[in-house]
């Protein structure tokens, strides 16, 4: 019992760590952080702008979006933070 005591706030202390995201709950908020940075870019609401994740290169994600008939592509780091959005030709 001695030698579990001191090794009981330690294990308090990870049981209340966070969880990092899993997969898919990453790519949901980098796709929710483009939906809500492209409807804002083109003064519609998020429900007009259909988002998905692409791929992933360096801890970067590409998310595209479509408005309509138009495409936009986001680049959204693992925080879920937009670090610039394109109008891609084609």
């Amino acid at each position: 019992m001695r030698l579990v005591l001191p090794l009981l706030p330690f294990a308090l202390l990870v049981a209340c760590a966070e969880p990092e995201p899993t997969v898919p709950d990453l790519r949901a908020r980098q796709e929710a952080a483009c939906t809500a940075v492209i409807a804002e870019h083109i003064d519609r609401p998020a429900a007009e702008v259909r988002s998905r994740w692409v791929a992933e290169s360096g801890g970067v994600a590409s998310v595209e979006a479509v408005d309509g008939d138009r495409r936009h592509l986001c680049d959204v780091d693992g925080s879920g933070r937009v670090l610039r959005y394109a109008h891609p030709r084609g």
